[in-house]
């Protein structure tokens, strides 16, 4: 290899078991908070296979979740009050390790930072009219933060499963855990200040393990189709390449992106891109807009929409494996071009993870969640991941840019 760095290898960050989860959070809850807590709740972190900036258009997207979770130690209180303990609250914005408030004064100035994104999914329930006893929490996470892998979305998660169970309010089914996932959008958006899609929050809580969930949001809540994931059962995995670099405007580049899609929208006509999607003359009103950005992100929501519905039959159908997944690679390819240069959310490093990847023989490879930075996932033969992930770090080296951390999915 060509540096002293890169003889060392990949930075592979590997999940926890449950067990693993649960102990820590555990252990975190008894050295913070007297006693022991009453049980552990957890969500995973969000990949999109495909489907990026597609759910705030009333879009499909074909998601998956890792086997990097959060975990959420908790019990009841007497009283009403909230009291949180994070275990990288010294490194995340916010207050530090711990934080409380009464839970009938949450609000966005009440809570900031790390606490915004527990303590307002609490605020969220009571709105809906759940409530209960005030709660004492501990947070522990194997999922990367800042790595476009819903690492926020993952805390409002586990925590609303937590309040869930400890107020008793039974919302087991999948209908009720998109009522969860509501609650941690609202969540996100009112107390955080953070836009989303609700992407994050219906896969975290809606999808299961080994699985991939195909959602609609032309419905709300979305519709949501369980679909197996046969990667595994033909020896392929997602690769993800955390490129390490802060996103670049993330909050404004989201939030600037939605507006532009809203304004392409109605310039169209249709109250939403998704309208637009499968149309036979779609292509050509959208080449007629007159302002060039807005036709850029109408294509890409349009085309992105379309790739979902190609990959969810090519993963479907039952022709020669090899050829199809040889396709939804190509697919995986295609949409990160069409991030890069028509939704400009792309980056160098991100741009530099995919060329890399190509370069080293997977069969596909994307940027991963809203872009700005984050990560990179790639389709690849898991006999091969090893070797993958050093030819991607060698790159990072060669350029002097930070190296990237691997998790594999």
């Amino acid at each position: 290899m060509g540096s002293e760095a890169s003889m060392e290898g990949p930075d592979w960050v590997d999940p926890w078991t449950r067990g693993q989860g649960e102990a820590r959070a555990r252990a975190l809850f008894s050295q913070t908070w007297d006693g022991e807590a009453k049980g552990v709740w957890s969500a995973p972190g969000r990949i999109t296979i495909i489907g990026e900036h597609t759910d705030y258009n009333g879009g499909l997207s074909l998601p998956t979740v890792t086997p990097h979770r959060t975990y959420v130690a908790g019990r009841a209180r007497e009283d009403g009050r909230l009291r949180v303990v994070s275990e990288a609250g010294d490194w995340l914005e916010g207050p530090g390790r711990t934080w409380e408030c009464d839970m009938d004064l949450i609000d966005p100035t009440t809570a900031q930072g790390w606490p915004a994104y527990c303590a307002g999914v609490v605020w969220a329930l009571r709105e809906r009219g759940f409530d209960g006893p005030g709660l004492d929490l501990a947070i522990t996470s194997c999922v990367p933060p800042g790595a476009g892998l819903a690492s926020s979305g993952a805390v409002e998660c586990a925590t609303a499963l937590a309040a869930n169970a400890l107020w008793r309010l039974a919302l087991d089914s999948d209908e009720a855990h998109a009522e969860l996932a509501e609650a941690c959008l609202h969540a996100e958006e009112a107390i955080a200040g953070a836009p989303t899609g609700g992407l994050d929050q219906h896969t975290q809580l809606r999808c299961r393990e080994g699985e991939a969930l195909e959602l609609d949001f032309s419905e709300h809540p979305p519709l949501a189709q369980h679909r197996p994931l046969y990667f595994p059962d033909y020896g392929l995995g997602l690769l993800v390449i955390d490129v390490r670099t802060a996103g670049r405007r993330r909050t404004e580049g989201f939030v600037e992106r939605q507006r532009q899609c809203a304004a392409a929208a109605q310039a169209l006509g249709v109250a939403s891109l998704r309208e637009l999607a499968g149309a036979p003359d779609a292509r050509m009103r959208i080449e007629a807009l007159a302002d060039p950005v807005l036709k850029a992100r109408a294509r890409h929501v349009v085309a992105e929409i379309e790739r979902v519905s190609d990959v969810c039959a090519e993963l479907a159908n039952t022709g020669p494996a090899h050829e199809r997944f040889v396709h939804v690679g190509k697919q995986l390819y295609r949409s990160h071009a069409s991030l890069e240069v028509d939704f400009d959310v792309s980056s160098a490093d991100l741009n530099l993870a995919v060329d890399s990847a190509f370069r080293a023989g997977v069969l596909g490879a994307r940027l991963v969640g809203a872009g700005f930075g984050g990560s990179a996932i790639a389709l690849v033969r898991r006999a091969e991941a090893d070797h993958v992930a050093a030819r991607i770090d060698e790159a990072f080296v060669a350029e002097h840019r930070p190296r990237p951390r691997f998790l594999m999915v």
